[in-house]
């Protein structure tokens, strides 16, 4: 909710940016985890117990790492993707220029939206063009 708290405050657009910059950093994230677990196997090849042992934490940590980053970028990416398909006006055409009348994660005023709740999330915003005057539901 305080994503959406952040597009009534500043607008859609700089929320779509800021979520675009956000879920990339979070799939750079992603990369410098493979690194790690691409050298916690180059250091458990060594002989020693202790390295193989520090080796292994490292891949291990790079996994994990990598899977969560790769995870939260591809759902924010999602999310983001989706509103932004939906934030054209369907009266006029304006893109972004809507004001937050409703939303939230509880159930939605027309029924579900498959797409999004097969994200694990009902992300939606009721929204009002300011050109046209017209309701839509992101």
């Amino acid at each position: 909710m305080a994503s959406l708290d952040h597009i009534r405050t500043r607008g859609f657009r700089r929320w779509y940016e800021r979520q675009l910059i956000e879920c990339h950093a979070w799939l750079v994230s992603c990369f410098l985890a493979i690194i790690g677990f691409a050298s916690g196997i180059e250091v458990f090849g060594q002989h020693t117990a202790e390295t193989r042992l520090w080796g292994g934490l490292l891949a291990l940590a790079g996994v994990g790492t990598a899977l969560f980053s790769w995870r939260r970028y591809s759902s924010m990416l999602a999310i983001a993707e989706r509103l932004g398909e939906r934030a054209v006006c369907p009266s006029c055409g304006a893109y972004s220029n809507f004001r937050v009348l409703d939303s939230g994660p509880k159930p939605m005023p027309d029924g579900g939206d498959a797409d999004i709740e097969h994200l694990g999330a009902s992300v939606w915003l009721r929204a009002r063009c300011n050109k046209c005057q017209a309701d839509w539901v992101l």
